[in-house]
């Protein structure tokens, strides 16, 4: 199968974004507190991730040409029900806390974004949920609200 111009052009792209991420992370290093923790992880890792997929994307391509993952009558739902969801979880997330609008949010996105049935969102939604509580609440010590319910 020919890789299409746009999927080289999009590689080519990701690959120099990724260079400049990774000069970032070369410039932050000596500002590091240990080899495994500062400043420059996040840069370094966004920058390996992008080279290596942009090169997959260059010489590999998108391999599911023709296949659409959204069908066409989604799509309207998708442009204007996904800002409208996300200005709802702002309004949500000082009411209800960071936990409960996060897990109600991630259910939808989950439905209409994944094309997951109800079934299948509720279980990643939890999951979801209690992982970015476990990594930025315990882990990391962020404070996010907790809401009127103090969940």
């Amino acid at each position: 199968m020919k890789v299409k111009l746009a999927d080289r052009i999009a590689g080519v792209v990701a690959v120099l974004i990724g260079a400049m991420s990774l000069t970032e992370a070369i410039r932050l290093y000596p500002y590091r507190v240990a080899v495994s923790s500062g400043d420059h992880l996040f840069p370094l890792a966004v920058g390996i991730g992008l080279i290596s997929f942009g090169i997959i994307l260059a010489f590999r391509g998108d391999r599911v040409a023709g296949f659409d993952a959204v069908p066409a009558s989604k799509t309207p739902v998708l442009i204007f029900g996904v800002p409208m969801v996300l200005l709802l979880y702002v309004a949500l997330i000082q009411w209800t806390g960071y936990s409960v609008a996060t897990f109600f949010v991630s259910v939808i996105f989950f439905h209409w974004i994944g094309l997951f049935r109800w079934y299948l969102s509720l279980p990643a939604a939890i999951v979801l949920t209690a992982s970015l509580y476990l990594i930025f609440v315990q882990w990391l010590n962020v404070p996010l609200p907790s809401g009127r319910w103090q969940v």
